[in-house]
């Protein structure tokens, strides 16, 4: 085992060193711990009782000795104690398990015993009530010198933090390099995962989840829960933070101040970060509120300019829209385009900030507001956008933008299938589109139009009416055609003709015109 401590002398003394460490490069840290200890050959430490991974990685927080016969109101948890065994020897010896179980109470890491002073071995007794009670016993033979142990977890305690400190320095230089790049928010946030070796995940002031392309997300079954208490964070509308336990931990900070919080910052802690940790996310949050406040300002303008150029390629005039375009944030997606209208979408809560965090690469998804509506152009086979009205249960509607098509006219389908879209879902105008005329009235309710056009043929008996509505069908089915349609019901064409002209006296309508035939088939068709 390459060890990593080394034994030195000073002033006589034998002491563990801590040998330096490269802290450019931030990596699990050399914390002082059992493991650490009992790792070292020179360290003359035994363990006596059986210890898990979680007790010998457990961090110490210091090394005190004591002999007392109840050293706790001196200790406080993460301690180890050294001790030469006075307390146990004597008339007034301590009882090993009560003082075993005042050690476990206080929350001390270990109690080490030296043994070749007062004791040649740890006694049994000791041994069989610090395993009862779960506190660790560690043997320190051959005379080992406490104020060895002591100054070697002090340098181990001050290198971490001194590595922790350094890792933050960098750790904070490169969130602000990230800072000022082009796309800030998503920079800062990718340092900010790679740097933790996590997933990061921001919320809107909504509580929508932003997507963050590059950058790792929540797990599935974490996502539900960290969503849950974002929402719960936000519905106070006061700045906060919240720690969820392991497994699946997190920590989560509001974004903003509390007259106006703009979101959540959702970062993944397997463990409790430490505080060079917590001051990074910290850092990151405040920077982040920075970026969304300047992003706002800057976007707000811009999207002026995105309904300028939106309303230029409406009215026909795509070269203007599109040398606009370029010079203000790059060029528009290329035809053929998904045109999707996003049904009162300008008034949905931080709908049009996430749309800016989306909308990375212009040449993909172009959004602007139109009325109350939002307009996306996006290249055929996006479907970022599909994800986004599911999860914020938007009504839309999507048509097809050929080269050479009419915008105006492609958005008026657009908008026509979102106004037929149920919340949560995109309606394709070609869904429409294919279902003809008839199909689009009784969406429409036209079969209740339709019921009420043939409803003067109540009064007419049962038996007639259905020979007068079979007549009709025959008939226009025939393109109004007498004989043709007499042979069909298998009647005289006289016959035929008496019945079409009761059915016009019964619904008041004038069958030689054409409009009256063409809304007496639609009718027939809508309740048939």
């Amino acid at each position: 085992m390459t060890p990593v401590c080394s034994v030195v002398r000073r002033e006589g003394v034998a002491e563990l060193s801590v040998p330096s460490r490269d802290t450019r490069q931030f990596g699990p840290p050399m914390s002082a711990s059992l493991r650490t200890l009992l790792d070292h050959d020179r360290a003359r430490l035994r363990a006596l009782t059986p210890l898990d991974d979680e007790t010998l990685d457990r961090p110490l927080s210091w090394v005190h000795s004591s002999d007392l016969l109840d050293p706790t109101p001196w200790l406080e948890p993460g301690n180890l104690l050294l001790t030469n065994g006075a307390p146990f020897s004597g008339t007034d010896a301590a009882d090993p398990r009560a003082y075993a179980e005042r050690l476990r109470d206080a929350g001390v890491a270990g109690l080490g015993f030296a043994t070749d002073v007062i004791h040649a071995e740890v006694p049994p007794e000791v041994v069989e009530a610090c395993a009862a009670a779960g506190v660790p016993l560690i043997e320190v033979g051959r005379r080992a010198p406490f104020i060895g142990i002591i100054r070697f977890v002090a340098d181990l305690i001050a290198a971490d933090r001194a590595a922790r400190f350094t890792w933050l320095l960098d750790a904070q230089r490169a969130v602000a390099r990230a800072a000022v790049r082009d796309d800030g928010l998503r920079e800062i946030l990718r340092t900010l995962a790679r740097l933790l070796d996590t997933w990061v995940a921001l919320y809107d002031g909504a509580g929508a989840r932003i997507p963050l392309e590059g950058i790792p997300s929540a797990p599935p079954v974490e996502e539900q829960r960290v969503a849950g208490e974002t929402r719960r964070l936000l519905e106070r509308a006061t700045a906060a933070s919240v720690q969820l336990p392991a497994p699946g931990g997190a920590v989560l900070q509001t974004i903003g101040r509390s007259a106006g919080l703009r979101g959540v910052l959702a970062v993944g802690a397997r463990a409790a970060f430490d505080p060079a940790e917590k001051d990074l996310v910290s850092t990151v949050v405040a920077l982040a509120s920075i970026a969304l406040d300047q992003q706002r300002h800057v976007q707000t303008s811009l999207r002026t300019v995105r309904s300028g150029v939106l309303e230029l390629l409406v009215d026909g005039h795509a070269d203007a829209a599109g040398r606009l375009a370029e010079t203000v944030f790059g060029a528009l997606p290329a035809e053929p385009t998904t045109v999707v209208a996003l049904a009162a979408g300008a008034a949905e809560p931080g709908l049009l900030d996430e749309l800016d965090v989306i909308m990375t690469d212009p040449g993909r998804l172009f959004f602007a507001e139109r009325g109350g509506d939002v307009v996306v152009l996006a290249v055929e086979g996006d479907d970022v956008i599909t994800s986004l009205v599911a999860r914020r249960r938007l009504a839309a509607g999507s048509a097809i933008h050929l080269e050479g098509d009419d915008l105006a006219t492609t958005l008026r389908r657009a908008d026509l299938a979102a106004r037929e879209a149920p919340a949560g879902t995109v309606r394709a105008y070609a869904d429409i589109a294919g279902s003809g005329l008839v199909g689009a009235l009784r969406d429409r309710g036209g079969d209740l139009i339709a019921a009420s056009l043939l409803r003067p043929l109540e009064a007419v008996a049962p038996g007639e009416r259905r020979r007068l509505l079979d007549s009709a069908r025959a008939w226009l089915d025939a393109n109004g055609a007498w004989d043709p349609a007499a042979r069909g019901l298998g009647i005289h064409r006289h016959t035929l003709k008496a019945r079409m002209a009761q059915l016009e006296q019964v619904l008041g309508l004038d069958l030689s015109t054409f409009s009256a035939r063409a809304e007496l088939w639609a009718a027939l068709q809508l309740t048939g």
